[in-house]
């Protein structure tokens, strides 16, 4: 039971257990040798972060020896922007991409176990608060040590939202989410463990997990004892390898710890009260964070401790030994500075020291496509854009997601001149494409492959850019979806990640597909005829337009078979960087437009020739009687 638990708690650990050592995107400070990089902040007495710090305030020692900072760089984290338009915050693109910043912060928020209901309120507005403190480049997940539907990480602030208000998802009927679904408390500290194992590769971002929770069981004298002891050290060596700085929020709020005198077992009270709180203190000291217990006030302790980490160091050195035996190394930072507190990564280890994981896809796919898709962090020798748009089959019964791949890469003369490939002709280069749908415990639920011959065409920039069509069927249900890319004539490889929620066409009354974007003129697409028959489009994961291109919308709407068709209307409007509209058409959408199929289909020109230059958001809206459904789409006019 508590192993099932446990597997239950965090789509981080399934998910993003495999090796990501590989694929870090940005530097990893090689300089013809392997470096050790460890990112520090330096705070104040204020806890504010130390500036103009140079390589020759630190000193490192490995496992007690010195080692000299051959690399250094001091990050400054951009600020929190205050949108022009609400839109501008609240609405992800519907892209997502693999160029992700090399600075930034990691944020993990564990939902603990045990949170009596009536307190959730708190918690959740606390967990509301620390998304709402997320800046531009900052990923964020969501976990729960026992029921409740987790989160990868993404910096889609909606989907952040949406998994904290579902805490109890899975939680039988009349339970109270208390101690008997974790059994010693053993599941908190289990779930830190492999969230801090999963960010552990991840480099030059700070980390940082927000424990919320009334307790976390770090010790026992009784027959907890030892299973508490294991986890609790598996717990502390995964954040001083990953330098994970834990904060913990007490939705208990400030409670006397003075016991009364009136109260006949307020001795015992006083004395479980007191280890309860010391217990929450335990991982925030040891890893430079704080307690919170202000459900007041949320907003303005999570951006307390987002200030803590705008701005920090990263400094690399060359390690002693280049063995690869899995014994942790043990690095200790110090600065020549009175009067602050240092967080630094405590140790690390060596590259190969931990083996690699296959996952759950099936054999025969090449190793550098499970490898590209395996990480934390996607590949990102071969940039990468992609585009999920869910679609129905003509008798509802089945979903699929259309898949528009964006390939973007350096040009190599080689694929003029030294061309090799055995399939493929002069000029060409040999293309390996996997798709897979995963489910939120990281199992692989379907998968698609290609092999291609693509015939690059210079984009400028010495950069040539193609695209890649595919599809899954899917169930019902939400899914991660990860796509990788093997140019095997250059030996590059990339991979990019998104999410994708599947409607029950069947049964919800009224339900839109995925907006495609067809783009004139574009690039090429290969094959170009692999959703020929399910759409009348070419989509295009490309969101940045000219004044001259022309760009068509399309999507497929649909009316479940519990009821009657009905008519309806489609409402498009687009709004501005100002959230000032800018265009806006209905058409009203009649029965005879749905036929046995029960699906209409729309397909709209965007004014892009009439919009200045700029970011834009598109609205497509359909209602039916009571009953509506929304999709939205962000572009920019260059």
């Amino acid at each position: 039971m508590r192993q099932s638990l446990i597997a239950l708690a965090c789509c981080l650990v399934a998910m993003l257990a495999l090796d990501a050592r590989q694929d870090m995107p940005g530097p990893t400070f090689r300089s013809g040798v392997d470096i050790v990089d460890v990112d520090v902040s330096v705070l104040d007495r204020n806890r504010l972060p130390v500036r103009g710090l140079t390589a020759e305030d630190f000193t490192i020692l490995e496992d007690g020896r010195p080692r000299s900072v051959v690399a250094f760089s001091e990050v400054e984290l951009p600020s929190r922007e205050i949108p022009s338009a609400p839109w501008m915050a609240e609405v992800a693109p519907d892209v997502a991409t693999n160029a992700h910043p090399r600075e930034g912060r990691l944020v993990a928020i564990l939902i603990d176990r045990g949170i009596p209901q009536a307190l959730y309120p708190d918690a959740r507005r606390f967990a509301e608060a620390a998304v709402d403190q997320l800046r531009p480049g900052d990923l964020a997940a969501v976990a729960f040590s026992t029921f409740g539907v987790p989160q990868n990480f993404t910096a889609d602030r909606q989907r952040l939202l949406a998994a904290i208000g579902q805490p109890f998802v899975g939680l039988p009927e009349g339970a109270d989410n208390s101690e008997l679904d974790c059994y010693c408390g053993v599941c908190t500290l289990d779930t830190i463990a492999r969230i801090a194992e999963a960010m552990q590769d991840v480099r030059q971002r700070r980390k940082m997990l927000f424990v919320i929770g009334s307790r976390i069981a770090i010790q026992s004298a009784g027959r907890c004892g030892g299973m508490l002891s294991a986890s609790r050290r598996r717990a502390m060596r995964a954040l001083e390898a990953g330098n994970v700085t834990v904060h913990a929020f007490d939705p208990t709020g400030l409670e006397t710890l003075a016991p009364s005198a009136s109260a006949r077992a307020s001795q015992r009270a006083f004395a479980a009260n007191l280890q309860r709180r010391g217990d929450l203190e335990v991982l925030p000291g040891h890893t430079g964070g704080r307690l919170v217990s202000d459900p007041v006030r949320p907003a303005d302790r999570a951006a307390e401790l987002f200030r803590e980490s705008d701005a920090y160091y990263v400094l690399g050195f060359q390690p002693g030994s280049t063995e690869t035996n899995p014994r942790f190394r043990d690095i200790r930072v110090r600065v020549n500075r009175q009067d602050v507190t240092l967080q630094a990564r405590r140790g690390y280890y060596p590259p190969g020291a931990r083996p690699v994981e296959t996952g759950s896809l099936p054999d025969g796919i090449p190793q550098a496509l499970r490898t590209a898709i395996g990480g934390l962090w996607p590949a990102s020798d071969v940039g990468l854009a992609m585009t999920l748009a869910p679609l129905a089959t003509p008798d509802l019964r089945q979903g699929m997601v259309a898949i528009a791949l964006t390939v973007r890469q350096q040009f190599d003369d080689r694929l003029g001149t030294l061309f090799t490939a055995p399939t493929g002709g002069p000029g060409e280069t040999v293309v390996h494409v996997l798709a897979g749908a995963f489910d939120r415990h990281g199992a692989a639920l379907a998968h698609a492959g290609q092999t291609l011959a693509v015939t690059p065409r210079e984009a400028g920039d010495r950069q040539f850019e193609y695209q890649v069509l595919m599809r899954l069927d899917l169930r019902p249900g939400r899914y991660e979806i990860r796509a990788a890319v093997e140019d095997s004539t250059l030996g590059r490889a990339g991979s990019v990640y998104g999410y994708v929620d599947v409607p029950d066409f069947r049964q919800t009354p009224v339900t839109m597909s995925g907006v495609l974007l067809e783009a004139t003129p574009g690039s090429i697409t290969v094959p170009a005829d692999e959703l020929a028959g399910l759409v009348p489009v070419t989509p295009t994961a490309r969101r940045t337009f000219a004044r001259a291109d022309r760009v068509q919308a399309f999507l497929r709407i649909y009316q479940g078979l519990a009821r009657a068709a009905t008519p309806g209307y489609l409402e498009a409007r687009i709004l501005d960087a100002d959230g000032r509209l800018v265009f806006r058409q209905e058409s009203r959408i009649v029965n005879d437009q749905f036929g046995a199929s029960r699906a209409a289909d729309v397909t709209l020109d965007l004014p892009v020739d009439r919009l200045d230059p700029g970011a834009y958001l598109l609205t497509l809206e359909a209602r039916h009687g009571n009953e509506t459904a929304t999709r939205d789409v962000r572009f920019t006019v260059e």
